[in-house]
């Protein structure tokens, strides 16, 4: 009994602890923070990067994803972009960047330290994000591939000036919203409440098609999902491309807004926001698209 519990102390003493919290790293000169959410076991895990959308925080969009991979032995990672916006390659009129902040050198100096210590395995790095966190997502997909196993983005389009080199396939979900009151499905200005510019994005059907090129896709196929709460005002149309070098799919949310489609808003912000479909789960459908590729 005693060599037993002595090699089970030697066995819990080998495994990292348990950690959850804010921590921070200084990055181009700046206190940079990202809130880690993982359980004790074998390490290194897979990791889920989760980024808020403009004007929001990681522990906003914690709650309003509600993720639950870290159950399942995921890192879940929620950094925070500076002054609550990411710098994810949107130029204004001008044709200047909108922000020059160095995000992209952030995440990857981030995903640096949590491989560097052993928690996180690098070629199992998922990444998403909604709005402003949606098109950094993109950007991340754009300019750093290689930190990329697999992307889910939503209510975001391709935005227009975005540097986005060839490179190679990577797994891709979007979900659109038709509806979307901020950045048009149809493309063009993304408009904030009323105020000015900030930006301008492809069409989502242009924006799925350039990567539908690059992930040597074929023909797609449209799905309609059963409308199991028609009181919600939306419809969602899964497209399915075939033959592709990566999987890469499309949840089209007829009459929906710029909202996270499962989640449960308040009345102010259907007003201000647009339609929720409770039709689909956001966070289901990643969640399963992430774990079957983490299985491959």
């Amino acid at each position: 009994m005693r060599l037993l519990l002595a090699a089970l102390l030697l066995v819990a003493l080998a495994l990292p602890a348990a950690a959850a919290g804010r921590l921070e790293i200084v990055h181009d000169g700046r206190t940079r923070r990202f809130y880690v959410e993982y359980p004790a076991g074998p390490r290194p895990a897979p990791a889920i990067v989760v980024l808020h959308g403009g004007a929001s925080n990681p522990n906003r969009m914690r709650r309003i994803t509600e993720f639950r991979l870290h159950e399942r032995g995921w890192v879940e990672i929620y950094p925070e972009g500076i002054g609550q916006q990411w710098n994810d390659g949107r130029t204004g009129a001008d044709g200047k960047p909108l922000r020059q902040t160095d995000d992209l050198g952030f995440l990857r100096a981030m995903l640096d330290r949590l491989a560097t210590e052993g928690l996180i395995d690098p070629a199992r790095v998922f990444f998403t994000g909604a709005s402003n966190g949606g098109a950094m997502t993109l950007r991340v997909i754009c300019q750093a591939p290689e930190l990329v196993a697999g992307a889910a983005v939503v209510i975001m389009n391709q935005p227009v000036g975005m540097d986005c080199p060839d490179g190679p396939p990577v797994p891709l979900m979007f979900i659109h919203a038709a509806g979307d009151p901020l950045v048009p499905f149809v493309g063009g200005p993304i408009t904030v409440l009323g105020k000015k510019s900030r930006g301008s994005v492809l069409s989502a059907a242009e924006t799925v098609a350039r990567y539908a090129l690059r992930n040597r896709c074929g023909a797609w196929e449209e799905i309609a999902i059963t409308d199991h709460f028609p009181d919600d005002g939306t419809r969602v149309r899964l497209h399915t491309y075939r033959g592709c070098a990566q999987p890469l799919f499309q949840y089209i949310i007829d009459g929906g807004g710029h909202t996270w489609p499962g989640n449960r808003n308040r009345s102010w912000v259907q007003k201000l926001l647009g339609r929720t479909s409770r039709d689909i789960s956001a966070t289901f459908e990643i969640e399963t698209f992430f774990t079957d590729l983490a299985r491959r």
